[in-house]
């Protein structure tokens, strides 16, 4: 399935490549198993625009991908640097907040999507005010999946706090008015009161 990148996300992916270093060698066209290779060898500055890359295009598993933000997250970077990754991993969660349920390329679904993201570990907030503003579209039925179906696998592994979190936002009574108010065009009377009977 071919992606379509929104123009937020290639302009903030072109944004990384323009900004971590000078001269990236073969990096660009290196695959993940060697592209983590030299991150590993202290290369992970140079190395972090092709890993972006390969993880916002979904060329990796979730485990892998779930690695790739965990170790990016671990990684002491200066102002500069920081926002031009975070403006790349905002953009990838506003353009997946956006795609109709099943126009998103198997497994990455948003919640798949959002398990790896929280591992950068980043306050929550960062994940949850952009799908509170995205509730008057597709991120109302996203919400319902998520709220129906709950927060587990592998992009979820030791992230049980990060996922009670996400629920106990969903709880708020600005989220619930949120669905009740403007998400309730979105979806179908049954969902949406399977939803609320979940969360109130």
């Amino acid at each position: 399935m071919d992606r379509v990148r929104s123009n937020r996300l290639r302009s903030a992916q072109a944004g990384l490549w323009d900004t971590m270093a000078e001269d990236y060698g073969l990096f660009p066209d290196l695959a993940f198993d060697a592209v983590m290779a030299r991150a590993e060898r202290g290369e992970l500055v140079t190395a972090t625009p092709r890993l972006v890359e390969l993880l916002v295009d979904q060329q990796l598993s979730v485990m892998d991908s779930a690695a790739v933000v965990s170790t990016l997250g671990d990684q002491r970077w200066d102002n500069g640097r920081r926002a031009a990754l975070e403006e790349v991993f905002d953009a990838w969660w506003q353009e997946t907040l956006l795609l109709e349920p099943g126009e998103h390329q198997p497994p990455f679904t948003p919640e798949v999507v959002l398990g790896v993201l929280v591992g950068y570990g980043a306050p929550m907030v960062r994940w949850l005010a952009p799908w509170l503003v995205e509730l008057d579209g597709p991120g109302a039925a996203h919400l319902a999946a998520v709220v129906l179906g709950g927060l587990d696998g592998p992009a979820w592994r030791g992230k049980a706090d990060q996922a009670g979190q996400v629920i106990g936002w969903a709880r708020t009574e600005t989220v619930i008015n949120g669905l009740a108010l403007i998400g309730c065009t979105h979806l179908d009377d049954q969902i949406l009161s399977d939803v609320l009977d979940r969360l109130i």
